[in-house]
C-alpha cells in the first residue's frame, strides 16, 4: 500500500492508496457481492414470500459458501449480514420476520470480506406494484445519481465533484438529497474509513483524487423533506417519507474507474 504524504484528512488521518494485490482480492468480494444482490433482487422481483430474515440468512449462507465473510455480521455489533430497509427506513435496516408487501419499497446493503479486503454495495428495489410513478422515478434517478457521481471521478479533481454530480441530479429531479450520511473510504478490514464522501459538495472540495483509491459511493434520495432520525433499535435511520439508497465499491486507476461491485457482467 502506498499512502497519500501530501494531502492529510482533516482529521490528521492519511489515506491509504491501494495496489494491485489489493484490488485483485477486491474484485472477487465484489463478484461475491454483486452475485448476492442480484439473488436478492431477483427474490423481489419473483415476488417472494420469504421474510427480510430469511433472505438475509440466504445472502449470509451466499457469502460464505463463495469463499467470503459477511462485512457487517457482528460489525460494531450490527447483528446480520445484510441491512434490510423498507420504505421510510432509510439505511442500516435490521432484518425482521416481515414479509414484503405488495408496492414497498426495499433496499439491501452489503459486503463481503476477502482476507481482510472488503466490497460494499446496495441497491433499492420495488415489491410488486409500485404505489407510485414517482417512487419508480426516485430509485431510478437515485441509480443514475450514483453513475454520474462515478463518472465524475478523475485523477486530479477533488474529492467534492462526486457529491456535486450527485445532488445535482437528485435536486433536478426534484427529490430530497440526504447529506448527513454518504460514501466512504474502505481499508483494510475497516468497512468504513476516511474519507467520508459526501452527497452534496462543491466540486472544488477535500482531498485530491488519486490513482489507487478505494471508496465507496451512496446517493440516498427522499421524497419530501431531509430530516431523519435513528429508532429505538440503534440501527435504523428512518426517514419523514419513502427513501431509496444506491451503492458500488470502486477502484482509481490512472485512466478509468473500475466498478468492483458491478452487476453487468454477472
Amino acid at each position: 500500500m502506498r499512502v497519500v504524504s501530501s494531502e492529510p484528512f482533516k482529521d490528521n488521518y492519511f489515506i491509504p492508496l491501494k495496489d494491485q494485490s489489493w484490488l485483485d482480492k477486491q474484485r472477487i468480494a465484489g463478484r461475491i457481492v454483486a452475485q448476492t444482490l442480484t439473488m436478492l433482487h431477483n427474490l423481489v422481483k419473483e415476488k417472494t414470500t420469504l421474510s427480510c430474515l430469511q433472505l438475509n440468512n440466504l445472502a449470509e449462507e451466499h457469502i460464505i459458501k463463495s469463499g467470503a465473510t459477511p462485512t457487517f455480521k457482528g460489525y460494531k455489533g450490527f447483528p446480520a449480514g445484510v441491512c434490510i430497509s423498507v420504505n421510510k427506513e432509510l439505511v442500516h435496516g435490521i432484518p425482521k420476520d416481515y414479509k414484503l408487501q405488495e408496492g414497498d419499497i426495499v433496499s439491501f446493503d452489503l459486503g463481503a470480506t476477502v482476507d481482510g479486503v472488503i466490497a460494499d454495495s446496495a441497491l433499492t428495489c420495488i415489491y410488486g406494484e409500485p404505489k407510485s410513478e414517482r417512487h419508480v422515478k426516485m430509485i431510478q434517478t437515485n441509480e443514475e445519481a450514483l453513475m454520474k457521481g462515478i463518472e465524475a471521478i478523475k485523477v486530479g479533481n477533488k474529492l467534492g465533484c462526486i457529491g456535486n454530480a450527485i445532488s445535482k441530479h437528485i435536486k433536478n429531479n426534484g427529490f430530497g438529497v440526504i447529506d448527513k450520511y454518504g460514501g466512504h473510504g474502505i481499508d483494510l478490514h475497516k468497512p468504513h474509513a476516511s474519507p467520508f464522501v459526501s452527497n452534496k459538495s462543491s466540486s472544488n472540495e477535500g482531498i485530491t483524487i488519486q490513482p489507487g483509491l478505494v471508496i465507496a459511493i451512496e446517493p440516498m434520495s427522499i421524497i419530501g423533506d431531509t430530516y431523519t432520525y435513528v429508532s429505538a433499535d440503534g440501527w435504523t435511520v428512518v426517514g419523514q417519507e419513502v427513501s431509496c439508497h444506491a451503492e458500488h465499491s470502486v477502484f482509481v486507476h490512472e485512466d478509468r474507474v473500475e466498478i468492483v461491485t458491478s452487476r453487468d457482467n454477472l
